[in-house]
């Protein structure tokens, strides 16, 4: 195995002598045929003067076919990669050397074939060319079977396909060289029935989806992956049901981008897990591209919070519609070094002017500064915010400096930097809420939309979770589950909206671009989703059984925190805009218990009274149960 090894490196690495061995290879089988082509000819018994014939034209044979491999390219070709295309270019190679041949030795024999056996050539030409394809071809099998034997021996390994035959095909192709990696593909699931009972490369193509968890079973397979058209949501979580009620398991894998395959790139980076977010069926929101490039495009931009899992997304997202340039804002000097370099190369190719600064919304100066460093701003995206429920419960003091005072430090800068549009990242925590983080978002909401008339208009965004951001239960489940567990559940009943990043963003951008001012913008997010089954469910697509692998503990709700979330109160009502999937906010009654004094939240914040702050904050939301929870804590 080490000299199969080394000699498998020693070829690889050294090119001069893989063109030597290459051109023994066409010399020996030049020769050979030619040679062979004359005994056939000649039943064997070709005379004496036939041979003199042979010696005398071998050399402008030779030439000729010579000729036309250096000019088909054929000495550039890997064998262990000899494809049909391949199989094609010799035989077109092959073809015009015999032509070339037969040219040369009429020339050199007085424009004349007379005594030259003209069969020859044919036969020759025949000959060569399945010396040339079956040792090409002889090299790529050995490789191939190599592979198979290595997939062999990783018996843990039981690869299904669930893809048409095509992409099957393909799939197979790009990762043979990976097959210890991956393990061993034994069956396929084709949506097509006319494929079924069929083999694609030794593999059996088997029947419909519906009777993937009979094969799953019988065939002991410990890995599922899904390739296109089958890596639709609905597609994906009819298998893992189907499989989840058998009471089996196994790994899913899923190929993201039928790019991947059809360009011949697919290998073992191009494969990922199943994640809970291929799950949320949500019919892909058709973003108004017009619309938002009339509304972003050769404007400036800022965005706070640009770091964050929310304002980075919004700051890849606004590149696309083109602004003329676009601030960074971001108290993290980590994070902002992290998306100045990951936009910095699509901000050049894009033509938009990238400005990274550091600074912090409470601070006016900062704020100013950055947005004259880009000669002024036309659309402020206000992300920057403390979201973690439990943690603002513990930290009321730097909840409100961040949340309320910030976003109210960043309106008036606006409002005095002639800002025209501002954009307020909001959540449903805010309605009616039981924590100080939502009630933080409630107030900065009150401050965008009670704020006088002026030159800016002001505008609130109010959705709900987000799967993979920073400190969501996703990342936080993935973890807990790569550990073996136990996953960790406030409550079997707890429910949450959910959508993706990229949807929630486009959705904020739409909404922004709405011309109303002063108003709450509410997202649609679908049906509310139990954590418990999302915890459940994720357990499962790592290939584990929830209570037997990996056990689910329920701890109990947090301070602060909802069995359910709202997106909006009792006095509340939508209307829905031109735009899908975007509800304005209207109120029935517009009556409020007194207006936000941000005097007197920065001298409870500055007196450091967390139950002060509390009781302010309850008095000025309607609906509020911030002091119903303090309640129940002490109980």
């Amino acid at each position: 195995m080490f000299r199969m090894r080394w000699l498998e490196r020693f070829f690889k690495e050294n090119f001069v002598f893989r063109r030597i061995l290459a051109v023994i290879f066409h010399v020996v089988g030049i020769f050979g045929a030619y040679y062979l082509a004359f005994l056939i000819r000649f039943d064997f018994n070709a005379e004496d003067y036939r041979w003199e014939v042979f010696w005398e034209t071998l050399p402008w044979l030779m030439f000729s076919y010579f000729a036309c491999i250096t000019a088909f390219q054929l000495y550039r070709g890997l064998w262990r990669f000899f494809t049909l295309r391949d199989c094609i270019i010799t035989t077109i190679a092959f073809l015009a050397g015999t032509v070339v041949s037969a040219g040369a030795i009429y020339l050199s024999n007085g424009w004349s074939f007379s005594g030259y056996p003209r069969s020859v050539l044919i036969i020759t030409g025949m000959l060569l060319l399945f010396w040339e394809i079956g040792g090409r071809g002889l090299v790529r099998l050995v490789r191939e079977s190599r592979y198979q034997r290595k997939g062999r021996k990783v018996a843990s390994k039981r690869l299904l396909l669930i893809g048409d035959a095509e992409e099957a095909d393909a799939l197979l192709r790009g990762v043979q060289k990976h097959a210890g990696e991956l393990g061993r593909v034994v069956g396929i699931i084709s949506g097509k029935k006319h494929h079924h009972g069929s083999q694609l490369r030794g593999v059996p193509i088997f029947g419909g989806v519906e009777e993937v968890a009979d094969h799953v079973e019988s065939l002991r397979i410990s890995t599922l992956l899904f390739l296109p058209p089958f890596t639709a949501p609905a597609r994906i979580r009819s298998v893992v049901d189907a499989i989840s009620e058998r009471e089996l398991s196994c790994d899913y894998h899923v190929i993201p981008s039928m790019d991947e395959l059809a360009s011949g790139k697919v290998d073992v980076s191009g494969i990922r897990r199943v994640a809970i977010e291929d799950l949320l069926y949500r019919v892909p929101y058709e973003i108004a591209f017009d619309q938002l490039v009339g509304a972003i495009g050769g404007r400036r931009v800022l965005v706070s919070g640009a770091g964050g899992s929310i304002g980075s997304e919004i700051c890849r997202q606004l590149i696309k519609f083109l602004p003329e340039v676009l601030v960074l804002y971001e108290i993290s000097e980590f994070h902002l070094f992290q998306i100045e370099r990951e936009l910095a190369p699509l901000a050049k190719e894009a033509g938009v002017r990238l400005i990274a600064c550091a600074g912090d919304v409470r601070r006016a100066e900062q704020l100013r500064a950055a947005i004259h460093a880009a000669d002024g701003i036309d659309l402020f995206y206000h992300a920057a915010a403390y979201k973690h429920v439990d943690l603002m419960e513990r930290n009321p003091v730097a909840c409100f400096q961040n949340n309320v005072v910030g976003s109210q430090v960043a309106a008036t800068v606006a409002e005095e930097e002639g800002v025209k549009d501002f954009v307020l990242i909001s959540t449903d925590k805010a309605v009616r809420p039981t924590s100080l983080m939502g009630a933080s978002k409630r107030l900065a909401e009150r401050i965008m939309i009670e704020r006088p008339q002026c030159g800016t208009s002001f505008k609130a965004v109010r959705f709900g979770n987000v799967l993979g951001s920073n400190g969501s239960v996703v990342p936080i489940f993935r973890e807990q589950i790569e550990r073996g567990g136990p996953v960790t559940v406030t409550s079997a009943e707890v429910t949450r909206y959910f959508m993706t990043i990229s949807e929630a963003v486009e959705l904020v951008l739409a909404a922004g671009s709405v011309p109303d001012d002063r108003r709450i913008f509410v997202l649609e997010m679908g049906e509310a989703v139990k954590i418990d089954a999302m915890a459940r469910r994720m357990i499962e697509l790592s290939g584990l059984k929830p209570d037997v692998d990996i056990p689910v503990v329920y701890t109990g709700l947090k301070p602060g925190e909802k069995e359910y979330e709202e997106l909006l109160t009792d006095d509340e009502n939508v209307v829905r805009t031109d735009l899908d999937r975007i509800w304005v906010v209207q109120k029935e009654s517009s009556e409020q218990i007194e207006p936000v004094n941000l005097g007197r939240i920065l001298e409870l914040i500055d007196d450091g009274d967390e139950e002060g702050l509390r009781k302010y904050a309850h008095n000025l939301i309607p609906g509020s149960k911030l002091l119903e929870k303090v309640e129940a804590v002490l109980n």
